[in-house]
């Protein structure tokens, strides 16, 4: 009876995946501005309560997040600070806020408020566009750039985001989908003199060679003056990327989702080499865990990862697209150590595909090749 209706319910939802949500952020009478997030446990198997591993995702916590504020709701991307800070980005360009207490199940100094510079009240075509999906950040500088899809463009932020500094209607992204854009970003820190680089990747507009279209910035993004780089992704079949961070060891972690009437929502988890990206060519990556009912999952777009005793966390949220059937949810994982790969005459690297969790960043940022 609980396949049936998760069965019902996923068709349902259907109508929510395959049609484009356009959360219109604007004055509305009545609005409920709370400040208040909620917090609700969460098992990680609904069958099975002593299940807390899928591949190498070992479950350590999670929570249903709420709150009355109006604007709470379609997480798209988010970032964890140092001491339990969160930020999270949702595609109605809504800024959520907290710090997390795990022992309490509590949030503490939360917020829900709109990015700064945002569209203009009287401006309906650049409100229904306000689609922020992915998000990162420089701790050194305390800037961070958001990546938007309709728009297709690439925003600066300064501390706090107190301000925006520079924005970037990026050419190369203008015949992406509407609902396909900048879904997923990476920051590469540079190394001695060598700038910043940021890689952009479209959820859904097909590559030549396969995949997906993504995109190689030698430097900021947001100034207009840069011109990217073009190389595909390709994904797990069936998926498409959702967000993207950096592990330890300077690999990339990638998530995806999949939606279908029989099986529902479900998600994967992969590792990519970032060495092996060039410029006209197509990446992959390898998968290291699922999830999929009767796990705890939903419409997950959000990736974060942190370090807890030299353990590689790693947190997943999930977009609700402002509906009742769908819940934001915040789980944590602990990343287990994989199988090492035996070369011949060659000491595992993390290059070659070594689990070296605690290994410096990789070499690897400055081998994106042209």
């Amino acid at each position: 009876m609980g396949a049936i209706v998760i069965r019902i319910v996923a068709c349902i939802s259907l109508l929510f995946f395959l049609v484009p949500v356009t959360y219109v952020h604007g004055p509305v009478p009545d609005k409920n501005d709370s400040q208040f997030i909620e917090l609700e446990p969460i098992s990680f198997d609904s069958e099975d309560a002593t299940r807390t591993k899928s591949g190498r995702l070992e479950f350590l916590r999670g929570w249903k997040l709420s709150s009355d504020n109006a604007d709470f709701g379609g997480v798209s991307s988010m970032l964890a600070l140092a001491d339990n800070r969160f930020f999270m980005l949702s595609d109605a360009g809504i800024l959520i806020g907290f710090t997390l207490d795990e022992q309490k199940g509590q949030v503490k100094r939360p917020f829900i408020a709109p990015l700064p510079d945002g569209p203009p009240a009287e401006n309906e075509f650049a409100k229904k566009n306000w689609d922020a999906e992915s998000l990162v950040y420089d701790p050194e500088t305390g800037q961070y750039w958001v990546g938007y899809e309709r728009y297709h463009g690439v925003w600066r932020y300064g501390p706090s985001f107190a301000r925006k500094e520079a924005e970037h209607q990026v050419k190369a992204m203008q015949k992406w989908p509407k609902n396909g854009g900048a879904e997923a970003m990476l920051r590469l820190p540079g190394k001695d003199d060598d700038p910043d680089r940021f890689l952009v990747f479209s959820e859904s507009a097909d590559y030549s060679k396969g995949g997906y279209q993504a995109l190689i910035f030698d430097g900021d993004p947001a100034e207009a003056d840069l011109k990217p780089k073009l190389f595909g992704y390709r994904p797990p079949r069936g998926y498409e990327i959702t967000d993207a961070a950096l592990l330890p060891d300077g690999r990339a972690l990638l998530l995806h989702r999949r939606f279908t009437p029989l099986e529902g929502v479900s998600a994967i988890l992969s590792i990519g080499d970032l060495s092996e990206i060039a410029a006209g060519e197509v990446w992959t990556s390898q998968r290291i865990a699922s999830l999929k009912p009767p796990m705890k999952v939903d419409n997950m777009e959000a990736l974060a990862v942190t370090v807890e005793d030299d353990e590689t966390i790693i947190w997943i949220a999930s977009d609700d697209n402002f509906n009742a059937f769908q819940e934001t949810l915040l789980m944590k994982f602990r990343l287990l150590p994989g199988k090492r790969k035996r070369t011949r005459g060659k000491a595992n690297t993390p290059a070659s595909g070594a689990q070296n969790e605690k290994a410096e960043a990789s070499p690897g940022f400055s081998s994106i090749t042209n």
